[in-house]
């Protein structure tokens, strides 16, 4: 893209890095250094977005790669736990659906842009709800594991809820998508 790489995209893409090693924890059963590591790549989400607004370093690889890497982050840990038996294969066929539509999407459109200025693409708060959620559902597996805490009945839930929340932003990013296309004249 003939940018630089700047601090919050080298956060960001080390966001990305660290899901290898968080799946090959999983993999190994290694849980605890696999809890370690998701949350120091949860804490640079926080950092990367923060830096990237204090430092006015917003960049349109790092529109795409942020988001992106949150994907792999969460999509890692879901195929490996719903391969391990605790996470049931409709909620990571639906999450996973749902960000290859919004990543593939969002990428086109960032791509599409002349300037940075024209950038609209923002979290909704279905999206953020329901990555919440989805966080919420790796934490409860995370619980179980370690038998800390286990609720059948909150654990269905917010396996539902889930699955519920994702699809619901999904339609809320594909009716945003449309309404900046009239505006946009597209």
């Amino acid at each position: 893209m003939g940018q630089k790489i700047n601090l919050p995209n080298a956060i960001t893409i080390s966001r990305m890095l660290l899901a290898i090693p968080i799946a090959i924890m999983l993999i190994k059963n290694q849980y605890k250094w696999a809890v370690y590591l998701f949350l120091v790549a949860s804490i640079s989400d926080l950092l990367d977005g923060f830096l990237a607004r204090k430092l006015n370093q917003q960049t349109k690889l790092g529109a795409i790669l942020d988001p992106l890497a949150d994907k792999i982050l969460i999509n890692y840990t879901f195929v490996i736990l719903t391969s391990q038996g605790y996470l049931p294969v409709l909620l990571f066929a639906i999450v996973l659906s749902k960000d290859i539509i919004l990543v593939a999407g969002s990428t086109i459109e960032v791509l599409s842009l002349k300037n940075l200025q024209q950038i609209k693409i923002k979290a909704s708060i279905f999206g953020k709800i329901s990555t919440f959620s989805q966080i919420t559902v790796i934490v409860l597996v995370f619980l179980k594991i370690f038998k800390v805490y286990f609720n059948k009945f909150i654990f269905s839930f917010f396996i539902y809820s889930t699955i519920f929340l994702t699809i619901l932003a999904l339609f809320s990013y594909i009716n945003e998508y449309q309404r900046r296309n009239q505006v946009n004249g597209g």
